[in-house]
């Protein structure tokens, strides 16, 4: 399957073994380095026969060697165009335990994410929750944070209230509401008679049409929760949802990682039997579906990235 341009929680860091490590997002062949400087990402195709450098590739002061012909392909554009192969790097940012990585440069397609993402290196820490192969398209898994009335049928959620989406400055997609509960999953029952004891705030945000960042919870208490799709060449995807709680707050991270899996299991069970994988039927979408046509509106935003060729001047090395 073809990919979008924009970000995508591309692995967690436990994923990737070695110094060197595949990392394919659909027909995006790309390898994952870990070096002196942390975590980078590759395009992953040999500009000479077109091997793949994340399997079998080594690392070798700043290049990687072919496995195919042994040739010293360099990280990065040279400073020097055509003096010797080379392989694109792409923007990748190590959160906790998640990896995300961007493809293509615009800054529309990145939509506030990098900033965002600082702000949760500076607050929270997040860890892996979910990584789980998915028999269904990858814009499902982002969707679901858009389509209201799913919360409450298919997760008996208590109730949704107010819930509204809109666009954001940078042009992130936001559902914005709450989720009144009779008791707090982690505070205990709360006896105030004639008022709702619990009521946390769903502020999720699509920065792209594979990541939605989604806080949840009181002012006092928010949880941060990324779900992400990655597409296969199949047509499914993988899925991956990881989790910040603030310092102090680890105690939560068992419940809400339990939480996630059980989610997910329930989704997964209505994605993966979907008529036409997921369009709407001959009814159409309704008054409740107008936001998750607006977060199909705005997939539409990011640019078919297909299979490129590779972006080199790469003769072959003398």
């Amino acid at each position: 399957m073809n990919v979008h341009s924009g970000w995508y929680l591309a692995a967690f860091t436990s994923e990737l073994t070695g110094d060197v490590s595949p990392l394919d997002l659909g027909t995006r062949r790309l390898t994952a380095v870990r070096d002196a400087s942390g975590i980078r990402v590759f395009d992953a195709d040999c500009p000479h026969r077109g091997a793949h450098l994340g399997r079998g590739g080594r690392l070798d002061g700043g290049c990687l060697v072919c496995p195919f012909h042994g040739q010293r392909v360099l990280l990065g554009r040279p400073e020097r165009e055509g003096s010797r192969p080379w392989v694109r790097e792409h923007e990748a940012v190590v959160c906790g335990q998640a990896l995300f990585v961007r493809l293509t440069d615009g800054p529309e397609d990145d939509r506030g994410m990098r900033t965002v993402l600082k702000e949760l290196a500076g607050n929270y820490s997040l860890v892996a929750a979910v990584h789980q192969p998915v028999a269904a398209p990858a814009a499902l898994i982002v969707e679901n944070a858009f389509d209201t009335d799913h919360f409450t049928a298919l997760h008996k959620v208590h109730q949704v209230r107010d819930m509204r989406h809109r666009h954001g400055a940078e042009g992130e997609l936001v559902m914005d509401g709450e989720f009144p509960m009779p008791a707090s999953p982690w505070r205990g029952p709360t006896a105030v008679p004639g008022r709702e004891p619990y009521v946390p705030r769903f502020y999720a945000r699509a920065f792209s049409p594979g990541v939605v960042v989604t806080e949840f919870g009181p002012p006092d208490e928010v949880h941060v929760i990324v779900t992400a799709a990655v597409p296969a060449a199949d047509g499914t995807c993988v899925a991956r949802v990881a989790i910040g709680v603030r310092e102090g707050r680890e105690r939560e991270l068992p419940m809400l990682i339990t939480g996630s899996k059980r989610a997910l299991a329930e989704d997964i069970a209505v994605w993966e039997h979907l008529a036409h994988q997921g369009e709407f039927g001959p009814q159409g979408p309704g008054p409740a579906d107008a936001a998750v046509v607006a977060y199909r509106e705005f997939c539409t935003g990011f640019a078919d990235l297909g299979t490129p060729r590779p972006d080199t001047s790469c003769p072959e090395e003398r």
